[in-house]
C-alpha cells in the first residue's frame, strides 16, 4: 500500500496568497500574523504586488512566514478593459532573495526613492502578455530560487491555450477566495486544471485567500479565512515547509480535511472529515463518484481505477458545498 497523503504526517494550515498595506491590502503584516495565528494557521506567505519583503521577524516557532511576492504581466498601457493578464506567486526557497525582474512600470507599490537600491536579478523594461514571455519569466524565477504558482486564471480572463506558458509552475490556484467571494468571479479553476493535465502538465493545487481586507469580518465579501492549503511537512521550519511544497506534498481546501489517501494496486481510498460527495477525477469518461445517502455523511470512499487511467485527483465536497482537492497523481506514482 502506498500512502499519498499520510495520516501520520502533521498538516500545517497555510495561506499562501496574502496582501498587506505594503501594497494594496489594509492590514499590516503584524495584524496578518495576529489574525491568522489565532485561527490556527501555521504558515503564511505575504505576497505583496511586485514588492519582496522578508518577514522573517514575524516567525516565532508557532507560525512561519515565507518570503514571497506576487508578480503580474499585462500589456501596457492599461486602459481598464477586460484584457487577459497573468499573475504568479513566487515563493523563495530561502528566507532571503531578490525580486526576479525589476520593471519600473510594474512597480508602483515600491517607493521611487527605493528604486536605486532595489535588489533584483534582472532589469526588464517592458513585460508582454505572451506565452513566450511568461515561459521565460517563470523559467528565470525557477533559476533564481523560486517556486512559482499560477494564480486565479479565471479572474485574469486567461484562455486555456495559454496553459503551456505555465509548464514550469509547481502549482496553480484551484480556488481563490477573494476573486470568488469578494468579486464574483466563481474562482474555482477545475476546467483550467483539467486542461493542464490533459496536456501533460502536472502541477499541484493551492487554495488561498488572496486577502486584501478592505471589508470588515462579518461582511459577506470579507476575503480572509476562506481558502487554505494543508502542507504535510516534517516540521515547522523554513526548509521543511519548502521541501514539502517542492515535493507537492500538500492539498487545497475550502473546509474539508483529508486525513489520508492510499493506493493499493488499482484501488484508491480516501478518508476525510464529514463529506456529502467524493469525486475521483481522471483522464477517462468513466469516473467514480460517491454520494452519501440522504441524512448521512461520508468519511471514506474507494475507487477502482480503469486500466486506461493515466492520472487521478480527488475532490471532497461537504454539506455546505465547500471542497477539498488533492493534486493529480500519475499511474506511476500510484504504483508500489
Amino acid at each position: 500500500m502506498k500512502h499519498l497523503i499520510d495520516e501520520k504526517k502533521h498538516q500545517y494550515k497555510a495561506n499562501l496568497h496574502c496582501h498587506t498595506n505594503l501594497s494594496d491590502g489594509k492590514w499590516t503584516p503584524e495584524r496578518v500574523k495576529e489574525e491568522y495565528k489565532k485561527r490556527g494557521y501555521a504558515v503564511v506567505a505575504i505576497t505583496d504586488h511586485e514588492r519582496l519583503v522578508s518577514h522573517n521577524e514575524l516567525s516565532d516557532g508557532e507560525i512561519l512566514f515565507l518570503t514571497a511576492y506576487e508578480a503580474y504581466i499585462r500589456n501596457l498601457p492599461y486602459d481598464g478593459k477586460v484584457d487577459p493578464q497573468s499573475h504568479i506567486n513566487l515563493y523563495s526557497k530561502t528566507p532571503e532573495n531578490k525580486i526576479v525582474y525589476f520593471t519600473p512600470n510594474h512597480t508602483k507599490y515600491t517607493p521611487k526613492e527605493e528604486w536605486d537600491t532595489l535588489p533584483y536579478h534582472h532589469f526588464v523594461e517592458n513585460r508582454a502578455y505572451t506565452a513566450e514571455f511568461l515561459r521565460k519569466m517563470i523559467a528565470d524565477a525557477v533559476e533564481c530560487g523560486y517556486l512559482v504558482c499560477h494564480n486565479h486564471p479565471t479572474w485574469s480572463y486567461e484562455e486555456e491555450s495559454m496553459g503551456e506558458a505555465y509548464a514550469d509552475c509547481f502549482a496553480m490556484e484551484i480556488y481563490n477566495h477573494s476573486a470568488g467571494r469578494g468579486e464574483g468571479h466563481s474562482e474555482t479553476n477545475e476546467h483550467f486544471y483539467d486542461y493542464q493535465l490533459r496536456h501533460g502538465r502536472r502541477m499541484a493545487l493551492i487554495a488561498a485567500d488572496d486577502n486584501h481586507n478592505h471589508r470588515a469580518e462579518g461582511d459577506p465579501r470579507f476575503d480572509s479565512f476562506g481558502g487554505f492549503t494543508y502542507i504535510l511537512a516534517d516540521k515547522l521550519d523554513y526548509g521543511s515547509v519548502i521541501d514539502a511544497m517542492e515535493s507537492k506534498n500538500f492539498y487545497a481546501s475550502q473546509g474539508p480535511v483529508i486525513h489520508s489517501l492510499t493506493a493499493d494496486g488499482d484501488t484508491l481510498t480516501i478518508r476525510t472529515s464529514d463529506a456529502k460527495s467524493v469525486y475521483f477525477i481522471t483522464n477517462v469518461r468513466s469516473r467514480t463518484v460517491v454520494h452519501a445517502a440522504e441524512g448521512e455523511v461520508l468519511t471514506e470512499a474507494t475507487c477502482t481505477l480503469h486500466e486506461r487511467v493515466e492520472w487521478v485527483y480527488v475532490i471532497v465536497q461537504d454539506a455546505s458545498g465547500k471542497r477539498a482537492y488533492t493534486r493529480a497523481y500519475t499511474r506511476e506514482e500510484l504504483a508500489d
